[in-house]
């Protein structure tokens, strides 16, 4: 009777461990078969269009379950929908962290890097997405803002093209294309990328900047009037002068700060808008021209600023003279 009783209790151990085991293993496919339809139901919300609802449910996943790559994508995806570029960011990069060569992840990480002015990463997320075969305008665009902003203006030219021909209605492409035809002289052509771009994007933020500077590249071919060409003061007694051809060049006084869109600080956009204009003798601010630009009205928001300066205007020969001046405007996120 003793040495059953001694047999039991030697194997009641182990049955408690397989027990345990078995349990366990059953709780972990529940847990894991409740992570998959979690993941499918936020995955249905954003294809519906529902993305708001989306991001609630993919949220609550990602935080229990970070190793999910479809739930950080869909994540990412539904943040884009809803003009969270920024939010989409980091969710993009643990995508990309889980699946290295998910060319997609790349090319829409490409363009929230290039929002960021992270020029240099947004170049090699957009090359990255080429090479692993991404067909995306996205990436392309990347490539050419931030060709643009480095001085590679002729690369800028042919990326933007690029992207153009993948997605003909990417009304920032237009905007890089025309003012790196500008920066080349090219004034028809950066004429012809606005004409495009207002023609096909009319609810844009900045489209009154636009419209005035498309009517500036008008008149450039006959009047030159935004050429730094050496000129008699006397005989063209308004004509904007260079700092080295005063006596005493303008002096600001007061340089408003412009303020952040709401779609521009959903977006993440960070950067440089730079405006050339001139301080008139007369005190007035005119001929405003951009030569750099960010998206989502922050453009508007910089030239509005810009309206606003007071200054002194240069002196020349002991009167006051109109003088070229060269403004920027940085946009930060803190």
């Amino acid at each position: 009777m003793t040495r059953p009783n001694l047999v039991r209790r030697s194997f009641t151990p182990a049955l408690t461990v397989l027990i345990f085991l078995l349990i366990g293993g059953a709780n972990g496919q529940t847990q894991g078969l409740e992570t998959d339809q979690a993941t499918s139901h936020g995955i249905e919300l954003y294809q519906r269009g529902n993305a708001a609802e989306a991001i609630k449910v993919l949220q609550v996943v990602v935080k229990k379950h970070p190793e999910d790559a479809d739930a950080w994508y869909y994540l990412a995806r539904a943040f884009n929908s809803e003009g969270a570029i920024g939010a989409a960011r980091p969710a993009f990069e643990h995508v990309i962290t889980l699946r290295p060569d998910f060319a997609d992840a790349y090319a829409k990480l490409s363009y929230a890097l290039i929002l960021a002015n992270e020029t240099e990463r947004a170049i090699a997320a957009g090359k990255r997405a080429i090479e692993l075969g991404d067909h995306s305008a996205e990436p392309h665009y990347a490539i050419a803002e931030s060709s643009f902003r480095t001085g590679a203006i002729e690369k800028a030219v042919e990326e933007a093209n690029l992207a153009l021909q993948i997605k003909p209605d990417f009304g920032l492409a237009f905007i890089t294309k025309s003012l790196a035809h500008y920066s080349l002289k090219q004034y028809e052509e950066a004429a012809a990328s606005l004409e495009r771009f207002l023609a096909i994007d009319s609810r844009d933020a900045d489209q009154d900047v636009w419209r005035a500077q498309l009517e500036s590249l008008r008149g450039f071919k006959q009047s030159e009037a935004m050429t730094n060409a050496p000129r008699s003061a006397e005989s063209t007694p308004d004509l904007p002068l260079t700092g080295k051809q005063v006596t005493v060049k303008a002096r600001v006084l007061s340089k408003p700060e412009p303020t952040y869109t709401e779609a521009a600080r959903r977006a993440g956009v960070t950067g440089t808008v730079v405006i050339r204009c001139v301080f008139s003798g007369n005190g007035e601010i005119r001929n405003l021209f951009v030569t750099r630009a960010l998206g989502f009205g922050l453009t508007s928001k910089a030239v509005q600023a810009a309206r606003r300066i007071k200054f002194n205007p240069a002196i020349k020969d002991d009167r006051p003279v109109s003088m070229y001046m060269q403004l920027e405007y940085n946009f930060y996120l803190y």
